[in-house]
């Protein structure tokens, strides 16, 4: 049986499984890359679990780069579930589209971190959710939370620490997808009259490691929340002095909405 064969049973067998479900449509959330969502037959799958694989601390950026333009395609809540507080900018939620009128952030303890993901994930509201953390699921957890996203319809992403030394991706997974996104050097650009070329757009190395029915791919992607510098970096910094702000607290630092959880 050729390769194709085989993803169009696996496909035929899934739409069995699922259509009994209220959701048995499965929509798609675009990453905003052509590429990646022709290859995904239109994007990350709703009522699935995704895993985002951060290899170094300094990496959260790219992989955020990636994930935040995807929750802004969703119809509902977007819950941040975390162990520590959300350290999230606003100007960068902004930027990548995802109002802060739709999230919610949710901090509790790392014991009860999946309980409380298993409760937001099984609600009606159609919600995505981001689930961050010290703890590493198991597999076993890793199902339940797929039963559960299965069954209402709801996403959910991993957002977590695995460095390349120690978690190559290899291990199984349960997700539907499972990425590892870093940050790759920016094309410059030149322009007559200058010495040194300008930097280009943000530049992202997307690795798809796992994805079910579906082959592993690559893609280098450009970032279009980072536009190119306009000017030369001298004439930017000739003009770097903010406008006059009034007094009080400083625009744009509010964090937003929280709440504590306890399993």
């Amino acid at each position: 049986m050729t390769t194709d064969a085989l993803a169009r049973l696996r496909e035929q067998v899934r739409r069995l499984e699922r259509r009994n479900l209220s959701h048995s449509h499965s929509d798609t959330l675009a990453t905003g890359h052509s590429a990646v969502d022709t290859h995904l037959g239109g994007g990350l799958r709703t009522g699935s679990l995704h895993d985002f694989l951060i290899s170094d601390p300094l990496e959260i950026g790219a992989s955020l780069a990636m994930l935040l333009p995807i929750l802004k395609e969703g119809r509902g809540p977007v819950f941040w579930i975390s162990d520590t507080p959300a350290e999230l900018n606003v100007l960068g939620l902004h930027q990548s589209g995802l109002s802060q009128d739709t999230l919610v952030c949710i901090e509790t303890d790392t014991t009860g971190l999946l309980a409380v993901a298993e409760d937001v994930l099984r609600g009606p509201e159609r919600a995505l959710a981001v689930i961050t953390g010290s703890h590493v699921p198991t597999l076993k957890e890793t199902r339940r939370l797929n039963l559960t996203v299965e069954a209402s319809g709801n996403t959910g992403f991993f957002l977590r620490s695995a460095p390349l030394a120690r978690a190559p991706g290899k291990d199984p997974c349960a997700c539907a997808t499972r990425w590892r996104i870093l940050s790759h050097p920016s094309a410059p650009r030149m322009f007559p009259g200058l010495a040194m070329p300008l930097p280009g757009s943000r530049r992202l190395s997307a690795a798809l490691l796992r994805v079910r029915g579906g082959r592993p791919a690559h893609w280098i992607l450009d970032c279009t929340d980072h536009a190119p510098l306009s000017r030369s970096l001298d004439a930017l910094l000739a003009h770097r002095a903010p406008s006059a702000l009034p007094s009080g607290r400083l625009p744009g630092r509010q964090a937003p909405g929280r709440a504590r959880a306890s399993a």
